[in-house]
């Protein structure tokens, strides 16, 4: 058998009787048979195989393990904790992934039956569309109190009296009444017998309806016991099973051979060198449904059935004479090469009469929403029955079955019984989410991180083989498959204290955590003590469940008490805030990074002697030695494609370092390191936002090329989302006088309405998401505002979107435009005081961008910076999040580790003078049309790119231990309390730490006029919140100014439902806060004993503003207004005399109407009403004199205006109001007693959306 560079060539009679045999099930030309190289790639075999298929498309996707131990990235920290992963689940290639289909350009059009290209339109909230919105069943039960519209029957007759019968009932009494009455006015036979006529038709078909439904229920429950009992066949689909095979067969098979040549190619066993497909068929014969049973008897949205499956190929007693000799059995021809690299040999192995038999049990769990089906869960009742035929050598004709080898037959059957057995044989069930799979993610794609912290057990029931104390620890997995983590073991105890916490990554709720309480032994496989359960379900409602104490058994025995917290941290998903908008927080410092290395290209063969590497990578984060993630190891290929994903736990973002090293196998001899990468993760980040820029250059290799991706997912984790190590103190605030808008976007058009226009500010700021509204303006495309906020800001590259929005009552607000500015263009840096200085005032009409690049209307606003006063120290010690915490906890736990030696074993091979240097060497991908240069014949390798400098490089001391970098000396002044407090206006920095909520409610902070909440907290997950959440707020006069914090169970958006609140002024709350963590009840106003606590501390950031009278706390309050009499009042009555009353108005709303005077020019009132004003420049107070008339409308005697502006505050001030009409002229007057109160004047949302300013 000569020898080539591939290898020996497969022995010529066997081929060639292989060869006869595809042709001769070729030639009966029933279904495809896919014949191809055994050495090409798979995607080249998928798309031979998929070339018979007709606009087909086939369905895959990415089958993941149920969780695993999140490896956590502590970047340059020192604090690692402990992670041991056992096993690695190989990852299969979506072909789809590779080669996409470009869409069809828009302008086609679209065949009748196709998806729609565009979102659908919109259904507005006030439509009643399907049967729980007209049935209302999801309408909340209103109590006794609210039903005002019940019906008469309703309320006072029971509803035992609605059936069918007594209405047949009232049916006889009515007639008998009519008839009287017919008779008694003499209305003659015709209309007697037209009543008898409409009486027996009523009748008759009310009793043939009872009659039907009666039937029909009878059936239904006679139907419903046979369902139970009983299988039924399933003919119908079988038939059309049958001609949908021969059309569905070649998309299958594409299918099947994308992923599963992929799979034997990597997966090689060591004593052979290659498996490839090299012929595919499934057979003209489709699998059945021999019957089904159906359970009825389940709740609403669960479905229930018992499938018979069958796939007899050899089976030809349900075929025509012709179908049988046209029939073609599955075959399968795998090219097998034996030996090592250049002397191997490759031979066929035939598969083929393959059977299958079951009864498997299908659970679906229904939805409201697309697909409708959540939920597939598949479990077979009893171990199925298979058969096959295996011959490797000799094909058809002069093959041997190895199958007749005794004892092989049954050993294969039990193996595969064996790995199918805890997945699906029934208790056990196999779960499709084909809600996860049609959303696009893959299936192994994490929702979240579990924290599990084990403190201890006790009362340990166990002894070690021949004697002896057990050294227990713990090990975590999810349904008792692969080890996930470990604990420390604890030497020789029964009561052993732990106090480890781990995380682990989870992708389904809807498994348990096991907790397998393990004694290490040094010298022999560990024993298991016993295990504990937690069913992870219950984190869906409840985040955080902590002193948890589980039995530890075993056979049914209890060995003992495990004591465990466990808390659920799930990926935040993006919000849509008023606008439509969505909210993705991607500054979050904590995170989940999802890694995938998809393929490299022009690997630098000249390190082999082949020409032809075994290429594999191994990732590694920061500093740490032991890879963190492997991929396959591809064979003979110097473009490989691993499309292999991970997923770690990163505790910061920005200082995160990723190394890759791809590696060649080498099998028993050392692996030489091919190329080598380390990049940060943010670069890695920021590469994905611009589409195609993920192939990176390879160091240490005169060739090559690596293509990658990262994916971030912020945690909802304490600290991760505005957290204290994020915090950046303000430079100063940006003082923004929102005037008016001129020929706004009208999108009520359409409607023949006009847009209700507001105004949100946007701030793009540093590691802050800041919003402000404006209020509320009338329907009007030129509305006026004339509101005055002041925006806190940091840094000088932040800039602001003003946006103005459709106010929509039911549905989300519409956005009708924006203006940018630029934080640049109001301030600069400066030397003094100050380190920022304004540059002016900036007056502007800017044009209002639309979303198109186009214009539609103008924004009048003045803009203004004005600097905060540069205070030292300002932020909060945050100590390290709560993974890093976590960790440091772990190290210093006592115990010793429990070494396995399994993931250091593949390392041994790795050659030891191939290191990777220290430093970055990239920060940026290579361009579309770039390539990696190719260096001279010399064999030198590529040197370093120049971003690999010495700068990035982390300092180490001589015993190899991170240096501190010395932290330049902080700037600015130092103040105390006092002076501090002395200063009236500033910026309140809230760091809010926890509480202890008796409903599980966002924490909003509203300060001074509290139109809007200053910042909101993320709805904790559980009662007993973690937030570590920093949020600030701007306030203007801090005697006057009040800080409040309330609870909203509602939604952010949606109308408020506080649950508590408490209020109090600014300042006895900074005398508070400011000197540490302080504790505040929130009371329910309803319950006194509904009592929430939150753990607040704050600091205080002066800035030094004028405020302009219309500012200032003095501009509003609550005014007392005595209408004491009224002089000389016009008279218009027949007798000169009048009827007068007063009705008072504050901006266009009706405030107050007085009692009416008969007969009088001279009234005397005596009453009094406060009435609150929010701003007493800007107050438009008039008072005006009716004649009351009883038939016709109230006539105007006259009208006067009171100026608030100057009047004294907490001083009563006696006013004589003169009148005037312009019929009557100046006419009499009234005398006002005034007394003005100033007071904080707060307004919600909902109160404005009335067109009220009071609260």
């Amino acid at each position: 058998m000569a020898a080539n560079g591939h290898g020996a060539p497969p022995s010529q009679q066997a081929q060639a009787q292989v060869d006869r045999i595809v042709h001769a099930d070729t030639a009966k030309d029933r279904v495809a048979v896919h014949t191809f190289n055994p050495d090409a790639s798979p995607q080249d075999k998928a798309a031979a195989a998929g070339k018979p298929r007709d606009q087909l498309k086939p369905q895959g996707g990415d089958f993941g393990s149920g969780g695993k131990e999140l490896p956590v990235d502590m970047s340059n920290s020192q604090v690692i904790p402990t992670i041991t992963i056992t096993e690695h689940l190989d990852e299969m290639v979506d072909s789809d992934s590779l080669h996409k289909e470009e869409a069809p350009p828009p302008d086609i059009p679209q065949v009748p039956g196709t998806m729609p290209s565009s979102p659908a339109p919109v259904i507005p909230d006030w439509y009643k569309v399907g049967w729980r919105a007209v049935g209302g069943l999801d309408t909340p039960t209103k109590s006794d109190g609210e039903e005002k519209e019940k019906s008469v029957l309703a309320a006072f007759v029971h509803e035992q009296y609605y059936g069918d019968w007594y209405h047949n009932a009232a049916l006889v009494v009515a007639a008998v009444v009519v008839s009287h009455f017919l008779t008694r006015f003499n209305f003659g036979w015709g209309w007697l017998f037209l009543l008898l006529a409409f009486c027996n038709t009523y009748y008759t078909t009310s009793m043939a309806r009872v009659r039907r439904r009666a039937r029909d229920d009878i059936q239904r429950e006679l139907v419903k016991t046979r369902l139970d009992a009983e299988f039924e066949s399933a003919d119908w689909i079988n038939n059309f099973l049958d001609r949908f095979w021969l059309i569905y067969e070649p998309v299958l098979s594409q299918t099947i051979i994308a992923s599963v040549d992929q799979i034997l190619s990597t997966n090689c066993p060591a004593f052979l060198d290659s498996i490839r497909l090299s012929t595919f068929t499934l057979g003209t014969k489709a699998p059945r449904i021999d019957k089904v049973k159906t359970f009825s008897r389940t709740v609403d949205d669960v479905v229930l059935m018992d499938w018979g499956l069958s796939f007899t190929p050899n089976d030809v007693s349900e075929l025509t004479e012709k179908q049988a000799q046209d029939k073609v059995n599955p075959k399968i021809v795998l090219s097998v090469r034996v030996g090592k690299g250049i002397a191997s040999a490759s031979m066929p192995v035939l598969l083929e009469d393959i059977s299958f038999t079951g009864v498997l049990r299908v659970r679906l769990k229904l939805m409201t929403t697309f697909p409708h089906v959540q939920l597939v869960d598949l479990s077979f009742m009893e171990k199925p029955v298979f058969d096959w035929v295996l011959k490797p050598i000799g094909g058809e004709t002069f093959g041997f079955d190895i199958g007749f080898i005794p004892g092989l037959s049954s050993f294969i059957r039990d193996m595969v019984h064996s790995t199918l057995g805890p997945m699906m044989y029934d208790p056990n069930v196999f779960t499709l989410n084909l809600e996860q799979l049609l959303s696009g993610e893959p299936l192994d794609t994490a929702i979240g991180v579990l924290q599990i912290t084990v403190q201890s057990a006790r009362g340990i029931k166990s002894n070690k083989i021949g004697g002896g104390t057990p050294d227990p620890y713990v090990s975590f997995s999810i349904n008792n498959r692969a080890e996930l983590a470990r604990s420390k073991f604890k030497h020789s105890t029964y009561n052993p204290t732990w106090m480890e916490t781990k995380f682990l990554l989870v992708n389904s709720l809807t498994e348990s955590l096991i907790l397998s309480v393990m004694d290490y032994n040094e010298h022999r496989k560990d024993t298991e003590i016993g295990s504990a359960m937690f069913d992870l379900s219950k984190l869906r409602e409840e985040g955080t469940y902590e002193g948890i104490e589980a039995p530890i058994q075993k056979e049914g025995k209890e060995k003992g008490i495990l004591r465990f917290d466990v808390t659920f941290y799930p990926v935040l998903k993006p919000s849509v805030d008023t606008g439509g908008m969505e909210k993705v927080p991607n500054d979050t410092k904590v995170g989940i990074v999802r890694l995938t290395i998809h393929q490299a290209k022009d690997l630098d063969h000249s390190k082999s002697i082949s020409g032809e590497l075994n290429p594999f990578t191994r990732v590694y984060l920061g500093s740490d030695s032991k890879p963190m993630h492997s991929t396959n190891k591809m064979k003979h290929t110097n473009s490989p494609v691993w499309e292999s994903s991970t997923e770690f736990l990163c505790t910061d973002r920005l200082s995160s370092l990723i190394t890759i090293k791809v590696v060649d196998d080498r099998d028993l001899l050392k692996d030489p390191i091919i190329g080598y990468m380390r990049v940060k993760l943010e670069d890695l980040l920021d590469a994905k936002k611009e589409a195609g820029r993920d192939w990176w250059p390879l160091s240490g290799c005169k060739t090559g090329r690596i293509r990658m991706s990262a994916e971030w997912k912020p945690l909802n984790m304490p600290g991760s989302v505005h957290g204290a190590d994020q915090y950046v103190p303000p430079i100063g605030v940006v003082r923004l006088w929102l005037q008016k808008a001129m020929d706004v976007k009208n999108v009520e058009a359409a409607l023949g309405g006009k847009a209700s226009t507001r105004l949100v500010a946007r701030a793009n700021l540093t590691n802050v998401f800041w919003e402000e509204r404006s209020i509320l303006g009338c329907a009007d495309l030129n509305p006026e505002w004339d509101q005055i906020i002041y925006i806190p800001v940091h840094s000088l590259k932040e800039a602001l979107m003003l946006e103005c929005m459709d106010y929509q009552h039911l549905t989300k607000d519409r956005s009708l435009g924006y203006v940018e500015l630029k934080l640049s263009d109001l301030a600069k840096p400066a030397d003094g005081d100050f380190p920022y200085i304004s540059t002016g005032k900036k007056v502007a009409v800017d044009p209002i961008h639309l979303d198109n690049g186009s214009f539609k209307g103008q924004l009048h606003y003045e803009a203004e910076f004005i600097p905060a006063i540069a205070l030292k120290g300002v932020g909060f010690d945050s100590g390290g999040n709560l993974i890093e915490r976590a960790a440091q906890r772990g190290v210093e736990a006592d115990g010793d580790i429990v070494d396995d030696h399994s993931s250091t074993s593949s390392l041994k091979h790795e050659r030891s003078n191939h290191r990777v240097p220290e430093g970055i060497t990239v920060s940026q991908p290579l361009d579309l049309d770039e390539r990696p240069e190719h260096e001279e014949s010399n064999g030198s390798s590529r040197p370093t790119t120049p971003t690999a400098n010495r700068a990035h490089d982390i300092p180490k001391a001589p015993n190899g231990t991170k240096v501190e970098e010395e932290q330049p000396e902080e700037e600015g002044i130092e103040m105390s309390k006092e002076e501090l407090l002395q200063h009236q206006s500033g910026i309140i920095i809230f760091n809010v730490i926890s509480g202890q909520l008796h409903k599980k409610a966002r924490l909003e902070v509203l300060l001074d006029e509290a139109y809007w909440p200053a910042f909101s907290t993320v709805r904790p997950r559980s009662h007993r919140a973690h937030w570590e959440y920093i949020g600030e707020g701007f306030i203007k006069e801090l005697d006057f100014s009040r800080v409040w914090f309330r609870l909203n169970d509602a939604d952010e958006g949606d109308r408020d439902q506080i649950v508590a609140e408490w209020k109090g002024d600014a300042k006895q709350f900074l005398q508070k806060a400011l000197d540490g963590p302080t504790t505040f009840t929130l009371m329910h106003k309803e319950d006194d004993e509904k009592k929430s606590t939150v753990e607040v501390e704050a600091q205080y950031v002066p800035v030094p503003i004028k405020l302009e009278p219309r500012e200032s706390v003095n501009n509003q309050g609550t005014l007392r207004v005595d209408l004491l009499v009224g002089r000389e009042i016009q008279g218009v009555d027949r007798g000169g005399k009048s009827d007068p009353f007063v009705v008072f108005t504050l901006n266009g709303q009706k405030v107050y109407k007085s009692q009416t005077k008969k007969k009088t020019l001279s009234p005397e009132w005596n009453e009094s009403f406060p009435v609150q004003v929010p701003s007493r420049v800007a107050a438009d107070f008039t008072c005006e004199v009716f004649d009351w008339n009883q038939i016709e409308q109230a006539k105007s005697l006259g009208s006067g205006k009171i100026e608030l502006a100057d009047i004294e505050p907490f001083t009563a001030t006696d006013c004589d109001i003169l009148l005037s009409s312009a019929k009557h002229g100046q006419k009499g007057s009234l005398k006002v007693r005034l007394m003005f109160q100033p007071e904080i004047i707060g307004t919600s949302l909902w109160e404005q959306e009335k067109g009220s300013f009071t609260a």
